[in-house]
C-alpha cells in the first residue's frame, strides 16, 4: 500500500529493477506491482520484495534523460571541426527524430580525451524518455558516419606495433 500512497513508482513508469529486469509498470495493486517487459512478457513482482529493493525510474523526476554517445576520431582530425559536425548533425536530426529534443542544446567535449589512437569525445544530447535512447543512437551513429566521410574526418582503426624475436638455435 505504500508503493501507492509514497508514488515513487507509477503506473506507465519504466523501471529497471535490481535483478536487471526492466519494463513498463502495468499495474499496482495492495499485493503486487506488475511490470511488462520489453519482450512484451509480464513480471510480477510482491510488493513486499518490492519494497526492499533498488528499483531505478527513468520517468522521475521527469521522463526526458540524456543521451551520452561515445565518437572517436585520428589524432590528425581538427576537433574544432569535429565539435561542429557533430553538433550540426544533432541540431539537423530533431526535426526529423521526434523522440530526439532541441533543448537542452547538445554538447560535445573532448572527453574521456586522448586515447591510445584515436580522439574520444563525448556528444551529449537529450531524448524524450528512456526507450528512445537506441533509435536516436542508431540513427545519429549512420548521419554522423556519412557526414564524417563527406567532411574526410577519419575514424581510425587501433594501431599496434609488433616486434618479432628469432630464435636462436644451439
Amino acid at each position: 500500500m505504500h508503493i501507492l500512497v509514497e508514488k515513487s513508482i507509477r503506473v506507465g513508469d519504466f523501471v529497471r529493477l535490481e535483478t536487471g529486469q526492466e519494463g513498463y509498470v502495468e499495474d499496482i495493486t495492495w499485493r503486487t506491482t506488475r511490470v511488462r517487459m520489453p519482450q512484451n512478457n509480464m513480471v510480477i513482482i510482491p510488493n513486499s520484495r518490492l519494497a526492499q529493493s533498488v528499483v531505478i525510474n527513468y520517468h522521475l523526476p521527469e521522463k526526458r534523460m540524456a543521451l551520452s554517445i561515445p565518437v572517436s576520431v585520428s589524432y590528425s582530425s581538427d576537433p574544432e571541426k569535429v565539435e561542429k559536425v557533430l553538433i550540426e548533425e544533432v541540431r539537423n536530426a530533431v526535426g526529423l527524430m521526434p523522440r530526439l529534443l532541441c533543448d537542452p542544446e547538445p554538447v560535445v567535449r573532448l572527453i574521456p580525451g586522448f586515447g591510445e589512437s584515436f580522439l574520444d569525445f563525448t556528444l551529449t544530447c537529450h531524448v524524450k524518455e528512456f526507450t528512445d535512447q537506441a533509435p536516436v543512437q542508431h540513427e545519429l551513429r549512420k548521419r554522423i558516419l556519412r557526414r564524417f566521410r563527406q567532411e574526410g574526418i577519419e575514424m581510425p582503426f587501433p594501431h599496434r606495433t609488433v616486434y618479432l624475436r628469432e630464435e636462436r638455435k644451439a
